[in-house]
C-alpha cells in the first residue's frame, strides 16, 4: 500500500491525511453516540464525533470553517445534498459568525 503522503505528491486528487487520536469515553456516552449516529445516517460514531468537534470549533473560532472539511462536504454530496444547499448553509454559518464580532 502506498502511503497517503506519496499519493498526494503525485495525485490530482490528494487525500486528507488523518491522524489517529485516543479518547476514553464511558460506555454510556458510547452507547448514546451509537444511537445518535445511526439516527443521523452515520455508519460509525467517528463521523458523528468529527461533526461535533467541527461544530464546536465553528462556534468557538470564526477563523475555522466547515468549508475546509473536504471529507465532510463530500459525504454530504454522496448523500444527495446539492451543492447549492451546501453553499447556502456555509454562507449562513459565516453570516452568524460575522454577527458575533
Amino acid at each position: 500500500m502506498i502511503s497517503p503522503k506519496i499519493k498526494n505528491k503525485f495525485s490530482n486528487h490528494p487525500e486528507v491525511i488523518m491522524r489517529p487520536i485516543h479518547l476514553r469515553l464511558s460506555e454510556e456516552i458510547i452507547s448514546h453516540l451509537e444511537d445518535t449516529a445511526g439516527a443521523h445516517g452515520f455508519n460509525r460514531i467517528q463521523g458523528l464525533i468529527r461533526l461535533y468537534i467541527r461544530q464546536g470549533l465553528d462556534r468557538d473560532n470564526c477563523n475555522y470553517s466547515l468549508s475546509d472539511d473536504v471529507l465532510f462536504i463530500e459525504k454530504l454530496r454522496k448523500k444527495g445534498v446539492s451543492q447549492k444547499i451546501i453553499d447556502e448553509a456555509l454562507a449562513d454559518v459565516n453570516k452568524s459568525c460575522d454577527l458575533d464580532n
